[in-house]
């Protein structure tokens, strides 16, 4: 869990300080949406970060994975990415990003659960 707090970020502060540097298996996507809540794992069942949220901004995106879908007005996907946005790394639906299609991968993100933490 260390390591993730390296990679990540520490503190629940730093969500709007300056991106940390981008590692080599990184990507970065922009989240189009407000007030997207991060989660903990990519699984809808777990809790939102408490006052934790994206909105419009690029993020370092660590990798993806398959989970719930979420839906917003048309659009809708069941993959989930792992991103830092400046503080703790967190799970965010891909429907949320720009760049990929209903139920696609978003281009770039890493589909291997080793690139996350």
């Amino acid at each position: 869990m260390a390591a993730a707090a390296a990679v990540c970020g520490a503190g629940l502060s730093l969500i709007a300080a300056a991106p940390a540097p981008q590692a080599a298996d990184t990507a970065r996507v922009y989240v189009w949406a407000t007030d997207v809540r991060m989660r903990g794992c990519g699984a809808y069942s777990c809790p939102p970060y408490s006052g934790i949220k994206v909105s419009r901004m690029y993020v370092t995106a660590h990798c993806r994975n398959t989970g719930d879908t979420v839906r917003d007005g048309p659009y809708e996907n069941n993959y989930r990415v792992q991103v830092d946005a400046g503080g703790p790394c967190g799970w965010i639906g891909a429907v949320y990003v720009r760049g990929g299609g209903n139920h696609d991968p978003i281009p770039g993100v890493s589909e291997n659960f080793e690139d996350c933490f």
